[in-house]
This record gives structure tokens, sequence and C-alpha cells, in this order.
């Protein structure tokens, strides 16, 4: 049986979700939520970004010229990094599902292809935060040194410039800089909500010098930590 498809073209569907993804951020497809009064009455119903997508495209809207170029910027950024896997046939599940949405030629997209585009914002911004990660690692390549002593605990402040969860492992991998220049380290398990407290600040810690490494993926000196607690500045 045929999918029932939505008409409207991979590039305005896009846009129109970076429109939803600027009002609320991104909420999962099955995610949308409603908020109780103190008597028990509804008084917010919040939806997934692909239910206000779609909403969005049955109620005719026309996206903004500016979302339109964006849009069509991140089609060509992911088509052109997809391309060479896409012919040795080593794309993902997901960047499969990313590729078919763009490719669309007949203006007839399936509830799917619309869940992905849906996505696509949040994983710009994503994808441009690592970017921006991978250019602060390369500008430090040659300036960081390994701090402390392996074994020895010290406090160091910290600017943290990225917090990665670790799907697999459920832990949080935290990069930070000291003194502007030397890399540090850390696994964190201790609280989900990391990113929201950390992320983008400087902050003190304590621990104890685990290793010190040059990074295969970063090719810079690494300071690695354990046993981190995060102190009042």
């Amino acid at each position: 049986m045929a999918q029932k498809t939505i008409e409207v073209s991979p590039v305005t569907a896009l846009a129109l979700a970076i429109q939803v993804y600027n009002k609320q951020g991104f909420i999962r497809s099955g995610d949308g939520f409603t908020r109780i009064g103190p008597n028990g009455e509804q008084t917010v119903e919040t939806f997934d970004n692909k239910t206000l997508l779609i909403n969005a495209i049955q109620a005719g809207s026309v996206p903004v010229e500016e979302d339109v170029k964006l849009a069509e910027q991140i089609i060509t950024k992911f088509n052109g990094r997809y391309m060479l896997k896409k012919l040795n046939g080593s794309l993902n599940n997901f960047e499969s599902g990313v590729s078919q949405a763009f490719g669309v030629t007949d203006n007839q997209l399936t509830k799917f292809n619309l869940a992905i585009l849906a996505s696509i914002p949040h994983m710009n911004e994503i994808d441009k935060k690592r970017k921006s990660v991978e250019d602060k690692f390369e500008e430090l390549r040659f300036q960081s040194e390994f701090l402390g002593t392996k074994g020895k605990r010290f406090d160091v402040d910290v600017t943290i410039i990225d917090v990665k969860f670790i799907q697999s492992s459920g832990v949080f991998m935290i990069s930070g800089v000291a003194s502007g220049k030397d890399i540090i380290k850390f696994w964190w398990r201790d609280q989900p909500d990391i990113s929201d407290i950390i992320d983008g600040k400087t902050i003190r810690i304590r621990g104890t010098v685990n290793k010190h490494e040059k990074s295969k993926y970063t090719n810079c000196h690494e300071t690695m930590l354990n046993r981190v607690k995060i102190l009042d500045n």
C-alpha cells in the first residue's frame, strides 16, 4: 500500500522546518506534551516539530526568503557531504533518509520524509557546533601543553568548548581549554543536564590527572582527568 504524500517541495518544507525550529527549538516526533494546570485543566499543548511542519504546510504557509536561502544552503552542504558515501554505499539509515528526502523531485513528500526534514535544522546546528570545535582544536594543535602530574590532583579554571553525550555508555565527554590554549578532557556521569549547566562557560574544577596523550583525533596534547569535581567560583 502506497504511503500518503503531501504536496510540497523539499526546499519549501525545510524552510518551514527552519521556521518551526527558530520558534521552539527541537522536539522529536512523538515527544509533544501537554501542560496541566493546578486544577487538572489543560493549559498549553506543545506539538513536536514534525506535526507543526505538517500543519504549516497544510495551512498553506509560505516561508520567508531568508529561510528558503538557508534551506537551499543546507541541502547543498549535506548533498555534497553524502555524495561519495552514496557512491560507495556507506550511508547509514539516517543519512539515507536525509538523502532520499532531499532528492524528491515530484514534490510528493511522505510523512517520514517530513519527519526527517523537521529534524534537519537541529542537525545543522549540531553540525555547526562540531565544526567550531574542530576549528578550535586545529587552532590549538601546536599550542596545547600537558598540565599537572599523573596521579596528582589539582585545581584549574577551564572554558568548556564541547559537551558530547556518548549514547552507548550513557556518559558525557567534556572538552575544555585552560589558560586559553591547554586542552583538558574528562568524563562526567553524574548529571544528565550537565550541558545546560556548563557548556560555553568558564568553570573551576578539581581533578586527578589520569593520563597525558597526543590525541589521534585532534593531534593535540590533551590532559585527561578523572574524579572531577566542579567547584564554586
